[in-house]
């Protein structure tokens, strides 16, 4: 086969080419990829005298273009690389923001749970003595008044009854000892022997 050299130094051997042939010639040259007419007729010959089968032959910049081809693998390889990387970071900082996110949840129960103790430990609870007279006694006291005896206001006997899950006249009962009798307004005084008969009651 003719070398490089002699290719490029033999190139006008296409000037003794017919027209119409040398048309021919250039678009089997666009087809198999070919720059040269001398690299183009070499091939040809070498199929036509010795019978070889025709090869396509590659752009002479193959070599660049392999090396441009290695280099963008090898880009490609590093943002692959670089976007795992990433990947991996992402999903570090989720786990890490998922377990800040239950921590904080935890501590906002245990927060929560804590206040709520502390505030049930802080409603009174057991009799609450105050005078009262026999009078108040025969004639009954309404919520308002008998509140104000013990001087806890009706709202908050309501609030502390709903977190002690009591109704709200059963635990004014507890404070005071004072009862409201069913259909009535007034509250009265329940005797201790009362209380000792109902507690045995409803055990």
């Amino acid at each position: 086969m003719a070398t490089k050299d002699w290719l490029d130094n033999h190139a006008k051997v296409t000037a003794y080419l017919h027209f119409s042939l040398y048309a021919s010639l250039e678009k089997w040259m666009k087809t198999h990829k070919i720059k040269k007419a001398s690299q183009a007729l070499t091939i040809i010959l070498e199929h036509y005298l010795e019978g070889n089968i025709p090869i396509e032959v590659m752009p002479e910049n193959l070599e660049q273009e392999v090396k441009q081809l290695k280099v963008k693998a090898t880009e490609i390889d590093g943002l692959e690389a670089a976007v795992a990387e990433q990947q991996r970071e992402f999903n570090d900082e989720i786990n890490s923001l998922r377990t800040e996110i239950d921590g904080l949840r935890q501590a906002l129960i245990n927060a929560g749970l804590s206040s709520l103790r502390e505030r049930v430990e802080d409603i009174p609870r057991g009799k609450i003595k105050f005078s009262y007279s026999d009078h108040d006694a025969k004639q009954g006291l309404t919520k308002t008044d008998l509140c104000e005896r013990i001087n806890i206001n009706g709202s908050q006997i309501n609030q502390w009854a709903t977190m002690l899950n009591l109704d709200p006249d059963e635990y004014l009962f507890e404070l005071t000892g004072w009862k409201k009798p069913l259909n009535a307004r007034r509250y009265f005084p329940v005797l201790e022997n009362d209380q000792k008969q109902a507690a045995k009651t409803s055990q």
